[in-house]
């Protein structure tokens, strides 16, 4: 208990100090690189390359059919969904090229998930307002993997005590907030009218 409550008492400085440009930059490049590979493995019917971007979206498609108007619900459940994923990629730090595969297979099925719900107007489904949150975070939260990837072979890409703790701290007081309020921005384009083709 105590060890979580210093999580949280730690200053914001804390939180984003530690990240370094190298790690958000490979970041970045993972996972728009695994984005555009969801999108040609889309545009081309892989099926059993997007079968996983495909059943995460018709679960999110069959839930809001079967309660329409369940905004809560629909926000916890995307806000759950995202923030699995991140932490997966977190706790993959302890093994380095699991967490580079990860964040790669979260850009590709962002990228199966976008081309399904905008096709040839992709663009538009990725400036959405939730995706202005959502993308930043995801990439952010990956290069916080990649850093504590580092640390755990040794590589000196940032100083800090306890990577561990640095990475547990981030995902709960950024990640997590910002993943909610991007759910909810999502939510409300699924539910209300004008926000579904």
């Amino acid at each position: 208990m105590s060890t979580v409550l210093w999580w949280f008492a730690r200053p914001w400085s804390f939180i984003w100090g530690p990240l370094v440009w190298q790690a958000v930059a490979v970041a970045a490049v993972l996972f728009f690189g695994g984005l555009w590979l969801g999108i040609v493995a889309e545009k081309k019917e892989v099926t059993w390359a997007t079968a996983w971007g495909r059943w995460i979206l018709r679960k999110l498609e069959q839930w809001l059919e079967e309660r329409p108007g369940g905004l809560v619900y629909l926000t916890l459940m995307i806000t759950l969904i995202n923030a699995a994923t991140i932490l997966i990629v977190i706790m993959a730090a302890w093994a380095p090229p699991l967490s580079v595969i990860l964040i790669m297979f979260t850009g590709f099925n962002t990228g199966v998930m976008a081309w399904r719900a905008g096709g040839k107007r992709i663009w538009l489904v990725l400036l959405m307002p939730h995706s202005w949150i959502e993308l930043p975070i995801i990439i952010a939260s990956s290069a916080v993997a990649l850093q504590a990837s580092a640390a755990t072979l040794g590589l000196d890409w940032f100083d800090i005590l306890s990577d561990v703790v640095w990475a547990r701290a981030f995902f709960l007081r950024a990640t997590v907030p910002l993943l909610l309020g991007a759910a909810m921005l999502e939510a409300i384009f699924m539910v209300y009218p004008g926000g579904r083709e």
